[in-house]
């Protein structure tokens, strides 16, 4: 079955047209399926849109038109400076909201230390495992937040974190163009050196940091999960707060150590009479409610050295002094200032146990001292870490230590749990580094002596660890459902390295939600295989906050040439693009779309700007939206063109297996039959209603009007349509292209911006004449290329040539268009003639004669070459097809409309008629009597010709005698009819 495309190379002709005056539309875009068909949520989406689309967007846009012609380093700078305001953005949005919801964010978060001091109160001693904690991973973004305020702090908690992300991880692993990594090293290891002279314990840790890249980002991560948990978690004052308000007593005893079991200790060698510390052996101190033996000393190591328990509020407070050290541990808080709280709280032994006194340090995360630069106290920690039975204090040992397993079992967030791996690892890394560079810190005979968590074998590979930690946290029971959310999915994606494939992850998502094939994002591949579903990626694109963070990192990481495998790679990747300008359609964000269109591969970019265009119906609008493209550089009317082969395609209408044969405009008289030779025109044959599709193709038509010259493609895309239609039948769509975009009007759109006047080439003479008297320069940077001495009234008849023999086509076409319509409303009054005259009353003989003056001046021009002239040999193959399947009705009609008009009015337009033969019979306008014969109509045209002759000499047998001898302006008259008229 062989089909009508829309055109794209516009035939020879428009090629050979002065590329300086008129550019033809040439693109090798072929759209495969609809641009209408939207995903389902998006108008809710698109709904919630608000100003920070539009910030986003106008700091884009301020980024895409300082930095586009920039040199490498400078655009790399303006990148940066972009992702700073999208930072500063967003911190700003959590201050404000901070600030206004400061009573209701503590009381949320309040709660969420309440869960938590109940599950650490609660837990048996030695339990492993979360226990209390629901056995399952809890998190801020999951558990808290629950009225639209507080969701929305927090959706901006995580935004301004991930944005910091970015920027880390941008100044590890891209620098900027021209990075000299060896010399930059060398800088660096010189000033560590410098500054860390005299501190050798910490010059080492230093250097392991510059020398590891990896390592430095282990550290850096750390740092940033720290900050990010002492800005948006409860601070220490709060949780101290809610731990003294959970155990009923005053927080100001909190400095006294284990008082009620110091108490029971007391009472006891009193009741024994005893003087010297009491021995384990010899009492036994039961607890209230008799189900414990309580300790008999009260040093540190007495709980798990005596297997025995504290009092219940000891044992509480133990738990919350070590569970307070673990929360500022985790917060990154100073080490001075961690030993300053213990020794406010008469626990300085904590801070020596956890190395806290040791000043070398610095901003290590662990303790420096000693020869093996803290390699033993790290494995004693770590002992310490197996052997407590209070999870805390497991958690503080294992994060001192880099144990993993301890730390697990107060993990609540995924945070946290990255934050256990990265400590871990960064700590048996720094041991491996000690090892291979300074093996004198750590000696073989202490490795084997005490053992130690080695994070870097469980988890493979150091370099690909970062990779693995995310994966595992995606993988994990407890920690998968906060692993797989949107900020979590997208943070993941950062730390691991991997934000293109999340890209393309969610972009593969998008394809398979909606049945690609019929929808605009579909690739011209078959969609990749993975082992996970793509339910969980399509969750990011899901919130409009989380779908404008990917579009705005990837468009970051775009300009900083992140590596995207290939073209197939890169449309999944950019499928996220296009969903974000789809979002911002449904918004009716127009006027940023653009911007973002530019970040696509220019084929994808004219498809996309393609489907957005059919939402845009002002005409104001339309023309902005033009403008906009141009300054960005997009070209306008690849765009444009791309929309009408859309609509095109849509239409259904290029299936030349449904051509009509014949549009038939005629039927047999039943009443009067004299009136008409044979036939007249038939009732309401017109069908003036035009489809939602055709509308379509129409409204895409419209757009040409906005795009600067280009005057053969829009003339060649009105032909195209309007053939389209008329081979189809489909004449009321194509009355209202007539209607909606006359060839004078398209003239003077177009010309007005290129000579500053409206000049109509329909009338070239006069708009010629007129233009040359008006202006005597061309237009800047506007001369003849053949001719620089041309005046510019000759320069405008130039164009107006060119011009005029592109839109023949359009005009001849809207000419028989014309012609249809004024037979279709004389049939409409035909009826009303007749009654008048069999009902004696007058005939409104100047209303027909006006009628009939309008159809004469429609009908003509088809007698005298119209139809003929084509650019190429498939339109002339079109042309003759619309010839044979219109004109032989459309001659008959007007030959019956003549006949009755003479018998309403005057006998004189009969003569009308013989001017109609004459035409035929003409060898110049062959094509009119070749409609007929290759129709096989011809006897038909014949026989009409024979019965109007014949009514003519009826007419001219009852016309009064008179000495007027009206004449055609070939002569003719009726009275050639009259028999009784001498030669």
């Amino acid at each position: 079955m062989s089909t009508m495309t829309p055109r794209r190379s516009y035939s020879t002709r428009a090629m050979r047209k002065d590329e300086q005056f008129t550019r033809s539309l040439e693109s090798p875009l072929r759209l495969e399926s609809s641009a209408r068909k939207y995903f389902e949520p998006l108008q809710t989406m698109a709904d919630r849109v608000g100003k920070d689309v539009e910030i986003f967007a106008e700091k884009l846009d301020q980024w895409y038109t300082a930095s586009h012609d920039l040199p490498p380093l400078e655009k790399y700078n303006e990148t940066l400076n972009m992702l700073s305001k999208f930072q500063k953005h967003a911190e700003k949005k959590v201050e404000e909201l901070g600030k206004r919801e400061a009573a209701a964010n503590r009381g949320d978060l309040a709660k969420d230390v309440r869960r938590r001091i109940h599950s650490m109160a609660n837990t048996p001693r030695g339990s492993l495992g979360p226990g209390g904690d629901d056995g399952s991973v809890k998190s801020m973004s999951t558990n808290l937040g629950t009225s639209p305020k507080l969701q929305e702090l927090r959706h901006w908690q995580n935004e301004a974190a991930s944005w910091n992300l970015l920027r880390i991880m941008i100044d590890l692993y891209h620098p900027p163009p021209g990075y000299n990594a060896l010399a930059d090293n060398q800088k660096r290891l010189s000033e560590v050196e410098a500054e860390y002279g005299d501190r050798p314990d910490l010059e080492i840790w230093k250097r392991f940091l510059v020398e590891d890249a990896a390592a430095m980002e282990k550290s850096k991560i750390l740092k940033w999960l720290e900050e990010s948990a002492d800005s948006n978690e409860s601070d220490i004052e709060s949780i101290k707060e809610q731990l003294g308000t959970e155990s009923g007593k005053d927080i100001s005893n909190w400095t006294n150590g284990w008082l009620d079991t110091k108490s029971k200790i007391k009472a006891e060698k009193r009741r024994r009479l005893i003087g010297h510390p009491l021995h384990p052996d010899e009492v036994s101190i039961k607890s209230a409610d008799g189900t414990q033996i309580l300790v008999t000393h009260l040093d540190p190591d007495a709980p798990s050295r005596q297997g025995r328990a504290l009092v219940k509020s000891d044992d509480y407070y133990e738990r919350a002094m070590w569970m307070t050290c673990y929360e500022m541990l985790r917060r990154g808080k100073p080490w001075e200032e961690i030993c300053e709280w213990c020794q406010d709280h008469n626990e300085s032994w904590r801070g020596v146990s956890m190395g806290l006194t040791n000043g070398s340090a610095g901003d290590a995360p662990t303790c420096l001292t000693g020869p093996y630069l803290g390699s033993l106290w790290r494995r004693t920690c770590y002992a310490l870490a197996q052997g407590s039975d209070i999870r805390y204090e497991r958690a503080v040992y294992g994060l001192l230590s880099g144990d993993l397993k301890s730390v697990e079992e107060v993990c609540r967030t995924w945070d946290d749990h990255l934050y256990a791996r990265y400590n871990a690892l960064l700590l048996s890394q720094f041991d491996a580094y000690l090892q291979a560079n300074y093996p004198d810190k750590l000696p073989p005979s202490l490795i084997r002596k005490f053992s130690t968590f080695d994070a870097v074998s469980f988890h493979g590979d150091w370099s690909t660890s970062n990779r693995r930690v995310v994966e595992l946290l995606e993988a994990q029971k407890s920690t998968k459902s906060h692993a797989m959310t949107p900020t979590k999915l997208i943070q993941g994606s950062l730390i691991a390295r991997n934000f293109i494939y999340l890209a393309r992850r969610v972009g593969c998502a998008l394809v398979a939600k909606h049945n690609a094939r019929d929808f605009e994002l579909h690739p011209e591949y078959e969609l990749p295989k993975f082992e996970t579903s793509h339910e969980d990626y399509y969750a990011v694109v899901q919130d409009t906050d989380n779908l404008r963070i990917v579009v705005h990192i990837l468009l970051i990481f775009k300009a900083l040439g992140a590596h995207i495998p290939s073209d197939a790679y890169e449309q999944m990747v950019d499928n996220t693009i296009v969903r974000y300008i789809i979002l911002l359609k449904e918004a009716r964000r127009f006027k940023v779309i653009p911007t973002y269109a530019a970040q696509l591969a220019e084929n994808r970019q004219v498809r996309v700007l393609a489907s957005v265009l059919p939402s845009l119906n002002n005409f104001h609008e339309q023309g902005e939206m033009c403008k906009l493209m141009e300054i960005i550089g997009i070209d306008t009317m690849d765009v444009v063109a791309t929309c009408y082969i859309v609509a095109g395609e849509e239409s259904k209408l290029m299936d030349e297996s449904k051509y009509i044969k014949r549009y038939n405009m005629l039927e047999v008289p039943t009443s009067e039959e004299y009136l008409w030779p044979g036939h007249r025109t038939k009732q309401d044959f017109l069908d003036c209603n035009v489809a939602t599709p055709e509308m379509d193709v129409i409204d895409s038509l419209e757009w040409f009007l906005h795009v600067k010259m280009n005057m053969t493609a829009t003339f060649l895309s009105l032909s195209d349509a309007m053939k389209m239609f008329l081979l189809n039948g489909r004449v009321g769509a194509a009355i209202e292209l007539c209607k909606r975009l006359p060839a004078h009007r398209v003239s003077q759109m177009k010309t007005k911006p290129y000579f500053g006047s409206a000049l109509n080439f329909t009338d070239s003479e006069g708009d010629a004449e007129r233009a040359a008297l008006e202006r005597i320069a061309f237009p800047v940077g506007i001369s003849h290329p053949d001719d620089p001495d041309l005046t510019f009234g000759g320069f405008v008849r130039y164009q107006f040539d060119r011009w005029a023999e592109d839109a023949r086509t359009y005009i001849d076409l809207c000419t028989l268009v014309t012609a249809i319509k004024a037979l279709s409303e004389w049939r409409e009054q035909e009826d009303v003639f007749i009654r008048a005259k069999e009902e004696n009353k007058k005939v409104p003989t100047k209303r027909i004669k006006e009628q009939m003056e309008g159809i004469q001046h429609a009908v003509e021009p088809l007698l005298q070459g119209c139809l003929t002239t084509s650019s190429d040999d498939e339109e002339a193959s079109q042309l003759e097809l619309i010839r044979h399947i219109y004109l032989p009705d459309v001659i008959l009609a007007y030959n019956s409309t003549l006949l009755a008009s003479a018998h309403f009015v005057s006998r004189e337009w009969a003569t009308k008629s013989m001017e109609l033969a004459a035409a035929i019979a003409d060898e110049a306008n062959a094509e009119l009597a070749d409609a007929f014969v290759q129709t096989g109509r011809m006897e038909e045209l014949v026989t009409a010709f024979a019965v109007t002759s014949k009514a003519m000499v009826r007419l001219g047998e009852r016309a009064p005698k008179s000495g007027s001898k009206k004449r055609g302006w070939m002569g003719e008259s009726t009275r050639i009819w009259d028999l009784n008229v001498r030669n």
